[in-house]
């Protein structure tokens, strides 16, 4: 009989759930807000609902179901199972996510970072899943990173490996709530541009499009961008260089061949793109930086519900 696994994708606002099969073939979907402001309670219940929902989508009751993967914003410990106090989801402080949805679900369930799920699922269905030592960034909010490292997911030795976004790109830079200074989020990220775009039509009065500054944000600069205004281009070439920066770091610690990006900010295609991909060649390590290819991700939201169902078919972070 066909094993079915779901797979759960929580974020700030919204959480989808997909059942999967072992093929890797997404059967249902749903997408429901979290409602992560209201309580952890409420939040936790709305997770359960769309769960329930895409078994009753297909016909089929939780008892069918062989296991649940979830991936979850950060800080998290994926042995365990335990989300501590993550940013966009103000109300959980630490919730052991795995035993309440195991309690309340009668299902195996496996828990993982959400940048993680989107590296598995982008290796198993997608961009990456052709090599074996592939970096998956995520350009929203923040920056997050997900790596595949000798064809296996890299955790470290509690489970928070990969955290791109806190590689330092300015030791004099602001202090970042991580507690670090001139973190590359601080610099790349799509909240990053909108700020900095903003500071600097406020300090300099350059000719531009954006002319609205509380209105700004990466979607007005890219608009601007597409039409030709020099100072919003000047603004993603500014980004590119300070995420090539932090690039190169990472492409140097651990010697991938492939990095895949995702999110907003990587929507803008080429954008991006150009001077991520020129700042490699200018700084990265001869050998390597010739050779690592910087492309975009193919499945979109997919990646998550994908990855989270392949962590869940693996049996977890162990194997």
């Amino acid at each position: 009989m066909e094993k079915l696994f779901i797979g759960v994708d929580i974020g700030g606002t919204n959480v989808a759930s997909g059942l999967v099969d072992e093929e890797g073939n997404l059967l249902q979907r749903d997408k429901r807000p979290i409602l992560a402001d209201v309580s952890q309670k409420t939040s936790l219940r709305q997770i359960v609902d769309g769960i329930r929902a895409v078994a009753e989508k297909e016909g089929i009751s939780l008892k069918e179901i062989d296991g649940i993967g979830i991936g979850s914003p950060g800080p998290l410990d994926p042995f365990q199972g335990v989300a501590f106090s993550p940013v966009n989801l103000p109300t959980w402080g630490t919730v052991p996510l795995k035993r309440i949805m195991e309690e309340e679900l009668s299902v195996p369930v496996t828990v993982d970072n959400d940048a993680n799920v989107v590296a598995v699922g982008e290796r198993w269905k997608g961009a990456g899943r052709e090599v074996d030592d592939f970096l998956c960034v995520t350009l929203g909010t923040g920056i997050g990173g997900g790596a595949i490292c000798g064809g296996r997911l890299l955790h470290g030795f509690n489970g928070n490996a990969v955290e791109i976004g806190h590689i330092t790109v300015d030791f004099n830079g602001p202090r970042c709530g991580c507690g670090n200074y001139g973190c590359l989020e601080l610099y790349a990220s799509a909240n990053a541009m909108a700020r900095r775009t903003r500071q600097r039509i406020e300090r300099e009065k350059p000719e531009s499009l954006l002319t609205e500054v509380e209105q700004i944000t990466s979607r007005t600069v890219f608009e601007a961008a597409q039409r030709g205004d020099k100072f919003a281009l000047e603004m993603f070439q500014e980004t590119g260089f300070f995420l090539g920066v932090g690039l190169v770091t990472a492409i140097n610690l651990l010697n991938v061949e492939m990095v895949a990006l995702t999110g907003g900010l990587a929507n803008a295609g080429d954008l991006i793109f150009e001077p991520v991909r020129r700042t490699i060649l200018e700084r990265g390590f001869p050998g390597v930086k010739e050779k690592v290819r910087v492309i975009p991700t193919e499945l979109g939201e997919d990646a998550a519900l994908l990855g989270s169902a392949k962590i869940a078919i693996d049996g977890g972070v162990f194997i």
